[in-house]
Parts: C-alpha cells; structure tokens; sequence
C-alpha cells in the first residue's frame, strides 16, 4: 500500500512539472500556444488546489488531524507575512506539522 502511495505522489509531481514546464518550452512556437498556455497554468493551479485539499482532509475524518493541518496552515500564513519567503514559510509548516503531530498523539 505505502508504494501505491509513492507511485501516485510521483505521478503527480511529474504532471505538475510538465505543466508548468512545457508553456516555457514551445513559446512561440505554436500559433494556439497562447491557449494552450493558458489551460496549462490554471491546470496545474487546479491540481495543486486539489492535492491541499485532499492532504488537510481525510476521510474518516479525524478532528485532531484536521486541528494539527489548520494551526501548521495558520503558522505558515504568519511567517510568510513576516518574512516574505516562500522557502522559509514552507519549513515552518513542515515542523510545525511535525511538532503539532507529536504533541497530539
């Protein structure tokens, strides 16, 4: 089970490369580019709003896992207002996470 896991995670974050890499590789090249561009970026938006959702809730839905997603999220939001860095706001979600996780079980 843990390997199908590995294999979708993959698969996605492949998609998700070639969609935000191919408008950059064939600018201009193609007279319909500009559409196709367009489908691509809000594609792959669409696809990272779906993967957040899908990782803040699970089904069955446990309160405790849902409270640790949102103050990991709230944190997040704090530090890039602070800081104005996406790299470190992503670091802080992750060890809040982490941290959170370990203070609830």
């Amino acid at each position: 089970m843990r390997g199908s896991y590995l294999v979708v995670i993959v698969i996605v974050a492949i998609g998700t490369y070639l969609m935000r890499f191919l408008p950059m590789r064939f600018k201009g090249t193609v007279g319909n580019i500009v559409k196709s561009s367009n489908f691509l970026k809000h594609s792959s938006t669409a696809i990272v709003s779906a993967l957040f959702l899908t990782s803040l809730v699970s089904f069955p839905t446990k309160l405790g896992e849902i409270l640790t997603s949102l103050l990991a999220l709230v944190l997040v939001f704090l530090s890039y207002r602070k800081w104005r860095n996406l790299g470190i706001s992503i670091m802080v979600g992750i060890v809040s996470h982490f941290s959170f996780n370990i203070l609830l079980r």
